[in-house]
């Protein structure tokens, strides 16, 4: 069945939590939607709990076991105009499809539309998890550079953005959303972000999840060092000095004079400071493609 929106979830071994997520998006506010949910090879009742939902805007499919690639099938098998991103052990906000289809309805040159979330967990109060930027992002490779801003899983993307630039999901440990959204942006691709928390996501404290928090960090911090080289080539005919300004840095780096945590903040202070050059700069770019 084809919708507007098609919400791609995929679920491994989540037969305590799916119930939950696939009755948060049936009772969605906006109806007009597909539901793809790609099985990743559960070996649990995960199967089972989704075939017990009669909806015809279910879609079931059967992969083997490998995340990035069932993420990939579902969007590939995408109909919709928009792709919304759903979790198997997270709830979406009744309002949450409703509110993000209006805000890409509106501005034709945003990709992306993220949005706040709320983390719970049993016996734990529900607490907001705040970023310190919304709306539509100036210079967005720019401020992903930085950690004031998380790209979560659950986002509504452009999906005629994503089949005319064949992006799709990389294997990247634990931060595949993240260099998913540094792709679209060296694409041009616009990130908007809600400050209306409409993703309820659990909390998880176990020792398992903080060896994960360490490997998702890792992954952040690779996927950072191919910005600042991209950034510099990008302007590098207005610029030239920026290129010889991050060789500059890159050997102080390894003369352990400078971390790299001080090198993207000096990049991401010296775009941030001149945004109005750089905009002038892409605009420029994208009227000349």
């Amino acid at each position: 069945m084809m919708g507007k929106i098609s919400v791609v979830m995929t679920a491994y071994n989540a037969e305590n939590t799916i119930a939950e997520a696939i009755e948060s998006v049936l009772k969605q506010s906006f109806a007009d939607f597909e539901f793809i949910i790609v099985n990743d090879g559960s070996t649990d009742n995960t199967r089972s709990i989704i075939e017990s939902y009669h909806d015809k805007r279910i879609r079931l499919i059967d992969s083997d076991h490998n995340y990035i690639q069932s993420l990939n099938t579902g969007v590939k098998t995408a109909t919709g105009k928009y792709i919304a991103r759903h979790n198997a052990d997270e709830i979406m906000h009744i309002d949450r499809l409703k509110l993000q289809y209006a805000v890409m309805e509106e501005y034709p040159e945003i990709t992306v539309c993220s949005n706040w979330e709320i983390v719970f967990r049993e016996k734990m109060p529900k607490r907001i998890s705040e970023q310190k930027i919304s709306g539509l992002l100036e210079l967005p490779l720019v401020q992903l550079l930085i950690d004031n801003i998380t790209i979560n899983s659950a986002y509504t993307m452009r999906r005629s953005f994503i089949t005319e630039n064949h992006l799709l999901y990389e294997n990247c440990v634990y931060a595949e959303d993240y260099k998913f959204c540094v792709e679209a942006t060296k694409l041009n691709g616009g990130i908007y972000i809600d400050s209306q928390p409409l993703v309820y996501k659990r909390a998880d404290d176990t020792k398992i999840s903080r060896n994960r928090r360490l490997e998702k960090l890792d992954s952040q911090l690779k996927i950072k060092k191919e910005i600042i080289p991209f950034l510099c080539k990008k302007y590098e005919g207005t610029y030239p000095v920026l290129s010889a300004l991050y060789a500059l840095y890159i050997e102080m780096l390894n003369q352990k004079l400078i971390s790299e945590e001080d090198l993207f903040i000096l990049f991401h202070s010296l775009f941030m400071k001149n945004k109005e050059t750089f905009k002038n700069l892409d605009s420029n770019q994208k009227q000349a493609i």
